[in-house]
């Protein structure tokens, strides 16, 4: 967590995106849903995860802003114990400088950023849905199986032309099933077809993050070096095929095992590989 002071008093705000609470993720989705300006966005977001508000201006001010921070109270919901500072336009968007994790400059531009989800921590590992329970990943998705890896993969792909096809994709990592069970997954995605939409952007959040978060972790696996013919599904049976060493037998257990333990495999493997190649260019 980041600490700021200002005058004698000192707050705290996140400084990454897993230190954002459930309710600051919703605040943030609701906020790009609009059309409002980056800037705009971070300063937002600050005041938000500071419990301020500006005030009402008056000419006194000048060119100052007046900003009125509160601190919960430990026993009601609001705030309580205001205080207020007056500061300058650029001490504010200094404050809201502190929030550029959460975007990314777009590539082949300096002008131009997006909200760029770095999150790993679940924040929703169980919940009920229409009466159901459902049971998530832990955070990062170390616990997932290859099986869900590779039909998450497939319907990533399917979302970029169909929207609509968030509720498959929640469905393999969110399942009613105490494990992962592909004949259920349609099931599943019909009752999480019905979560409010800020709560599917936040579970796509950590999705997108946590993928992000393994491919650091594996550069090699992830390098996006391999030939590709553009259908995700064949990838996805290539890889496993290798990881069977082309024995049928083998291909169910694997399906079945953990994605952190494939993807050991495979960097170990790629490494040896890389090994050999680099000692047969040296002789």
């Amino acid at each position: 967590m980041h600490t700021i002071q200002i005058n004698d008093n000192c707050y705290r705000v996140p400084e990454s995106w897993d230190e954002l609470t459930e309710k600051q993720l919703s605040y943030l989705v609701n906020l790009t849903q609009s059309d409002i300006p980056i800037e705009e966005l971070k300063v937002h977001m600050m005041l938000y995860c500071l419990n301020a508000h500006v005030c009402r201006y008056r000419d006194i001010y000048r060119h100052q802003v007046k900003i009125s921070i509160g601190t919960p109270g430990n026993k009601i919901p609001f705030r309580t114990h205001k205080k207020k500072y007056l500061l300058f336009p650029e001490e504010v968007n200094r404050l809201a400088e502190l929030f550029n994790f959460l975007l990314m400059c777009e590539k082949d531009t300096k002008m131009k950023y997006h909200v760029h989800p770095e999150l790993t921590v679940n924040p929703y590992r169980a919940f009920f849905c229409r009466f159901r329970k459902f049971r998530g990943p832990e955070d990062g998705l170390l616990d997932i199986r290859f099986e869900q890896f590779m039909h998450l993969q497939h319907y990533l792909d399917a979302m970029n032309q169909d929207p609509e096809q968030i509720n498959d994709v929640l469905a393999c990592l969110w399942h009613t099933s105490k494990t992962f069970n592909i004949n259920r997954l349609e099931k599943d995605a019909s009752i999480l077809s019905h979560l409010p939409h800020r709560v599917k952007m936040i579970m796509y959040w950590y999705i997108i993050g946590s993928l992000a978060y393994l491919a650091n972790g594996f550069p090699r696996i992830f390098s996006g070096n391999g030939k590709s013919n553009g259908r995700v599904f064949d990838s996805q049976m290539r890889l496993l095929d290798s990881l069977a060493q082309s024995d049928m037998t083998k291909k169910p257990e694997i399906k079945k095992g953990f994605l952190i333990d494939a993807l050991y495999t495979m960097d170990e493997s790629l490494r040896k590989q890389q090994e050999l190649n680099e000692n047969m260019q040296n002789k």
